[in-house]
């Protein structure tokens, strides 16, 4: 019996490798150069590596727990443990104006519980809204311009959104107004968000789906017409298709050579992800960040030399140009920085006194800005 499984591990891991010359079709020698051209080059050396604003106490003695940027990289917001919402233009630091100004004139908005993620509308660089999820369950879309000189910022179509456990994360799609909500429930909570541009005050948040997940959604985002979500407990990223009715795929961590038979064991768990044109990063609780072919689930590259176990909270971030990974580890307060091509940790980004918390990475600028346990906002250029 042993020889006989020996062998059918064997069959199945050779099904598995590229074609050789000689038994390539036109279409496998595509394939085998494709396979081929992931991640070549090295990185260019070019990610945010400079500290340039440092932020402390934006949220008073309360620990922040998450941060993002708009679209337009102006405006910051962070959440934290105060129940607190705040947005600043962390910019004017670069002018006349100190950053205790900015921290004592940042706007707030409270949201009644401790925030634990938050994340700005993504569709163009007018949707002035963002995002608050909280320790309650409670999801807070916020509302924000520029008055004169100041931010002002007001919470709207309150109550629409209620998970019966804590978020534990969301994020908004960049090709449509739509927000996804995951909570520890297990729930997936879709809205598209509708509003009159003369009048802020009729924002209407309609429910599109509800996805029921089988244990704790740890992460999502949306790519490429896709919503992908990951539950606590499952061998598989869920892909939704929002152009078929939110149709499920499923894409099986385990595959590839080695894995035969062991489709449904399940040896980590993913806390976060980062999609980036044809690939989608994954960060483990296994001290392990994977990049994956997000069509496919092809694992592309492995990174280690960090470290983020189960009671860690692994978070990760593209650079702009897609050479480099940021992530945080549990070992230190830095920022790991891994040139993707090879596989290594090129930097060490030092700037906090604490363990990271969270991350966010621009797109259109290489600006990157992280929070910490020690109740120190810093922006990286």
């Amino acid at each position: 019996v042993l020889k006989a499984e020996v062998e059918i591990y064997r069959n199945e891991a050779a099904s598995l490798r590229p074609p050789t010359t000689e038994e390539a079709t036109p279409a496998d020698t595509n394939k085998v150069q494709t396979m081929n051209e992931d991640f070549v080059k090295g990185g260019d050396g070019v990610y945010a590596k400079s500290k340039e604003v440092l932020l402390e106490n934006l949220h008073g003695v309360s620990n922040i727990s998450c941060c993002s940027l708009s679209n337009d990289d102006s405006t910051l917001a962070t959440g934290g443990a105060d129940q607190m919402v705040a947005l600043c233009e962390w910019g004017k630091a670069f002018g006349t104006e100190g950053t205790e100004t900015i921290v004592q004139t940042a706007s707030r908005v409270s949201c009644g519980a401790p925030v634990i993620a938050i994340d700005f509308a993504r569709k163009g660089h007018n949707t002035k809204f963002l995002a608050a999820g909280c320790m309650d369950g409670s999801v807070h879309v916020i509302f924000y311009e520029k008055i004169g000189k100041e931010l002002q910022a007001i919470e709207v179509s309150k109550g629409t959104i209620k998970h019966t456990k804590y978020v534990r994360t969301l994020a908004w799609s960049s090709t449509d107004n739509m927000l996804a909500t995951a909570s520890a429930d297990g729930c997936v909570q879709v809205h598209k968000l509708e509003w009159n541009l003369l009048d802020s005050s009729s924002v209407k948040m309609e429910k599109l789906q509800t996805l029921q997940l089988p244990g704790s959604v740890e992460s999502l985002c949306f790519h490429k017409d896709h919503l992908c979500c990951y539950a606590r407990g499952s061998p598989c990223l869920m892909y939704f298709d929002l152009q078929d009715n939110f149709a499920q795929q499923k894409i099986n961590l385990n595959q590839g050579p080695g894995n035969a038979g062991f489709d449904e064991h399940v040896s980590m768990c993913i806390m976060d992800m980062a999609p980036y044109g044809d690939y989608l990063a994954l960060a483990a609780d296994t001290s392990r960040n994977i990049i994956i072919d997000f069509k496919t689930g092809r694992q592309i590259r492995n990174l280690y030399g960090h470290q983020n176990d189960g009671f860690s909270q692994p978070k990760i971030a593209w650079s702009k140009n897609g050479q480099y990974l940021y992530g945080n580890t549990q070992e230190g307060p830095v920022v790991c920085v891994w040139d993707i091509a090879s596989s290594s940790i090129v930097d060490r980004l030092e700037g906090h006194s604490n363990v990271v918390r969270d991350m966010f990475s621009s797109n259109t600028t290489d600006t990157l800005v992280t929070t910490s346990f020690d109740k120190k906002t810093q922006l990286w250029l």
